[in-house]
C-alpha cells in the first residue's frame, strides 16, 4: 500500500498541468526526461534540441511549442518598445513575444531593419502603418495577431 501510494505521488509531482506559459529554457535533458504529461498549457518555451521530447509529453491542450534559440529574449505581458530603447541596442535582437507590444509611433523602418534581427509572436503586436512591413520582414511565425497601430 505505501508502495502503491509513492509511486502515486511521485505521477502526480510529475504531470505539468494548467500552466500559461511554461519557460523550459534552462531545463537540462534529464528534466526533460523526468517530465511525464502534459496538458492546458498556453505556450512552452523549450531549448530547440528538445522540442520532439517535448512534444512526446503532450496529452491535450497545448496552445504552441515555442523552439529556443540561446541569446533570444523574452518579453511577457505589457512592452513597448520606443527609438531610444531600440537606438540603445548594442546589436540586433531576436526575442518571443507573448503578451501585447506596442511598437511606439518614433520607430522608423530603419531602425526595426537595423536593430531586430526576428522575432515570434504570441500576443497583440500594435505598430505604425509606416514601420509595419518592416515589422512583418523580421517576424518568423506568428500565432497572434500584428496590427498597424
Amino acid at each position: 500500500m505505501v508502495e502503491e501510494e509513492k509511486k502515486k505521488e511521485k505521477e502526480e509531482t510529475e504531470r505539468t498541468e494548467n500552466v500559461g506559459i511554461l519557460d523550459l529554457r534552462h531545463a537540462t535533458l534529464e528534466d526533460i526526461e523526468r517530465m511525464r504529461e502534459m496538458e492546458n498549457i498556453g505556450l512552452i518555451i523549450v531549448p530547440e534540441e528538445f522540442v520532439g521530447k517535448v512534444s512526446s509529453k503532450i496529452k491535450t491542450n497545448i496552445g504552441v511549442i515555442v523552439p529556443y534559440v540561446e541569446g533570444m529574449r523574452i518579453f511577457v505581458g505589457e512592452t513597448l518598445f520606443d527609438a531610444a530603447m531600440l537606438e540603445a541596442l548594442d546589436e540586433p535582437i531576436s526575442f518571443i513575444h507573448a503578451g501585447e507590444l506596442t511598437i511606439d509611433s518614433d520607430v522608423t523602418p530603419e531602425l526595426i531593419k537595423n536593430k531586430i534581427k526576428s522575432f515570434r509572436n504570441y500576443g497583440e503586436t500594435l505598430v505604425p502603418a509606416a514601420a509595419y512591413g518592416a515589422l512583418m520582414a523580421k517576424c518568423i511565425e506568428n500565432a497572434g495577431e500584428i496590427k498597424k497601430s
